[in-house]
């Protein structure tokens, strides 16, 4: 299986007064305003790095589903926070990532859980994109 995405961003003016939109290939983020204020100073406008977050968010929690499917669980629910943090300068480190994560999945044990999001968390499409180290907490509730 191949998956395509598409994502498009169009900039007008220099870094810190000019402003864009972001979107994807479908309606889902369709021409969201951004700009340097929305990035760095909390003003109003989507946040490229948090789009990053909630996607890679999104792809964990489908592959932990998955996963789980292995030994025959399904979850109740799944619940996953992405924080990006990001470095400026070319001399230093990137950034980092943390991921959040708490699932209900009637029957799994602890230890089964941990391998399951471990490997989740290594083989996701967007793990596998950053090229990152990412840590990760993973939380079963009982």
């Amino acid at each position: 299986m191949i998956v395509n995405a598409k994502g498009t961003s169009r900039w007008a003016g220099n870094w810190k007064e000019g402003a864009g939109t972001l979107s994807t290939d479908n309606p889902t983020v369709s021409e969201a305003p951004y700009s340097y204020a929305s990035r760095f100073e909390g003003a109003p406008g989507a946040v490229p790095e948090q789009l990053l977050a909630a996607s890679y968010a999104g792809c964990l929690n489908q592959a932990f589903a998955n996963t789980f499917s292995w030994g025959n669980f399904t979850a109740e629910f799944i619940e996953t926070e992405v924080e990006i943090e990001v470095e400026f300068g070319y001399d230093s480190n990137l950034g980092r990532i943390h991921i959040t994560t708490t699932a209900k999945v009637p029957g799994l044990r602890e230890d089964q859980y941990e391998a399951f999001t471990q490997t989740a968390k290594k083989g996701c499409l967007i793990s596998r994109l950053l090229n990152v180290e990412a840590t990760m907490d993973a939380t079963l509730v009982p």
